[in-house]
């Protein structure tokens, strides 16, 4: 074989080595897990029986970014309530009353004694044009027959400033059992690509391709030094 063809072999398998490094620096970028889950039962739980409530409202603060669903636990009913949904809106809680989430809860969806939607990230807590990082949910109860069973759960909290509030009606040191869940991108523990990307339109916005970026940064810079030996040991 050759001295070109050589060259040309080795050159074209460094290109597929950097080309699968780059698919596979892609991949891992993309991978994400949910965080989030409802806190065990307390001797303080207090059932919230769904007849005759119009409206529950729960404040709470966002902790960390990309908050992408709710978990809220309920008790099923005794009786069968066919197809029952309750609407839920999230809203800031110091904003104007426009919904950031507009959901439709299936009751016969929940799990576990959990029901939970999910929505695209919200990002309010890096967001500097928002007017508050604390959100509220509404939901608004249709009408129950009484002695379904159906319930929520209210717990003690002496801990956030969370505020409960049941048709107009604020329950003091009290919160609905529920569980913010957020979304973790395994790379951010390495390079925050998650934060690098938030808020930015188009491409600029998806978090891989910053990984990608500081990949092909290293691989300009590895070449560069190689270069760089190769024309100071011809030199010496």
């Amino acid at each position: 074989m050759s001295t070109t063809a050589t060259n040309i072999t080795v050159r074209t398998s460094r290109w597929l080595t950097a080309l699968i490094g780059a698919l596979c620096i892609t991949a891992l970028s993309m991978i994400t897990t949910l965080d989030g889950g409802i806190a065990p039962p307390t001797p303080t739980d207090m059932p919230i029986t769904l007849a005759g409530i119009t409206t529950i409202e729960q404040t709470f603060t966002i902790t960390r970014p990309d908050l992408v669903g709710l978990a809220i636990q309920i008790h099923p009913a005794t009786q069968i309530v066919p197809d029952l949904r309750i609407p839920l809106h999230l809203r800031y809680a110091d904003g104007p009353p426009i919904d950031l989430v507009s959901e439709n809860l299936s009751v016969q969806a929940a799990t576990n004694g959990v029901i939970a939607i999910r929505f695209p990230p919200l990002m309010a807590v890096h967001d500097l044009r928002v007017p508050t990082t604390t959100l509220t949910f509404i939901l608004d109860i249709p009408q129950v027959q009484p002695n379904t069973g159906l319930t929520f759960t209210a717990r003690e909290n002496h801990q956030t400033p969370d505020t409960l509030t049941i048709d107009g009606r604020v329950l003091t040191n009290r919160e609905l059992v529920f569980a913010p869940i957020y979304q973790h991108r395994w790379a951010d523990s390495l390079w925050p690509i998650s934060a690098m990307a938030r808020g930015k339109p188009g491409v600029l916005g998806w978090p891989p391709l910053y990984a990608l970026l500081a990949y092909i940064y290293l691989i300009v810079l590895g070449v560069g030094i190689a270069n760089l030996r190769r024309i100071f040991l011809s030199q010496g």
